[in-house]
């Protein structure tokens, strides 16, 4: 099903549908313009910091939906599908926050709000999902490259509410990232932070930039990093095969821990089941407490 189009609109937004986010009907207008948001994609974001991490955990939103306070030209999107008999959700995400909650049906509802520095562009922005057989398709259509005068942007905050028990591959450009208790199997991202709580099974992250979070997993994570802090919290079982920069901690874990080579930045781990071993590290202090299997680290220089 092709996503619906909003009538695009100047100045402040509409509320975001609440369909996906009931609760942002409630949200008083004058919360939303405090602090300053960093620059992404050439748009500069108002947000209340205070307010966003408050809210974040209850409803699952991405955080630039509260204020788009730059953001020119604006309108809503929205999609679902049908995933009954389906075996793999695959999911391409471009720039803007992702927000991915469980769904109590076997629809696949995605609702956001695309942001644009013209009308032209803003008609390019949308959200689709479809079905090729046992196979759901979720993708965002953003104009490639982005042409004009000035500053230029395009950019879609997207949440979606996917149906229990199918595996999910996610790939996402650029953006802050939030899943609770989503099957995702395998994640790829660009640019931006992660955290992912409560995942029923398996997941391997791959990340280029951005500090990623993993709370709770049932099962094991794997997580290959170029840059920024990697922090797990509860899990079976823990495989780094490289982190490039950025500090390791990881605690609450039942079985083994491997990281395989890390180039810098300090390593924390506690509270382990299993052994721990740290084949490779360049610089940074090795923190190693309350592991009851056998620990190898490498030799010091």
């Amino acid at each position: 099903m092709v996503g619906t189009i909003a009538k695009p609109g100047q100045g402040t937004p509409p509320p975001a549908p609440a369909y996906f986010f009931p609760a942002l009907a409630t949200l008083p207008a004058y919360q939303a313009s405090n602090a300053l948001r960093p620059r992404r994609d050439g748009l500069t974001m108002l947000i209340s910091r205070s307010i966003c991490l408050a809210l974040l955990p209850a409803l699952l939103l991405p955080a630039t939906a509260f204020a788009w306070g730059d953001c020119k030209f604006t309108a809503e999107r929205a999609t679902s599908v049908d995933t009954s008999g389906a075996t793999r959700i695959e999911i391409a995400a471009r720039a803007g926050d992702l927000a991915l909650r469980p769904s109590t049906t076997k629809v696949l509802a995605a609702n956001g709000r695309a942001c644009a520095s013209s009308e032209e562009i803003l008609s390019q922005i949308n959200v689709e999902a479809r079905r090729n057989g046992d196979v759901v398709r979720v993708y965002v259509e953003v104009p490639d490259p982005l042409e004009g005068f000035g500053n230029v942007y395009a950019l879609i905050d997207l949440g979606i509410a996917v149906p229990a028990g199918i595996p999910v591959t996610l790939t996402d450009s650029s953006g802050d990232m939030t899943i609770d208790e989503v099957q995702v199997e395998r994640l790829t991202d660009s640019s931006g932070d992660i955290i992912a709580r409560n995942l029923p099974a398996d997941v391997e992250i791959g990340d280029s930039s951005g500090d990623i979070r993993v709370e709770n997993a049932a099962g094991r994570v794997q997580v290959t990093d170029s840059s920024g802090d990697i922090v797990i919290e509860g899990a079976r079982e823990v495989v780094i095969p490289s982190d490039s920069s950025g500090s390791i901690r990881i605690t609450r874990i039942s079985g083994d821990v491997r990281i395989d080579n890390d180039s810098s930045g300090d390593v924390s781990v506690a509270e382990i089941g299993g052994a721990f071993e740290l084949t490779a590290d360049s610089s940074g202090d090795v923190t190693v407490s309350d592991v009851k299997g056998q620990v190898s680290l490498p030799p010091k220089d």
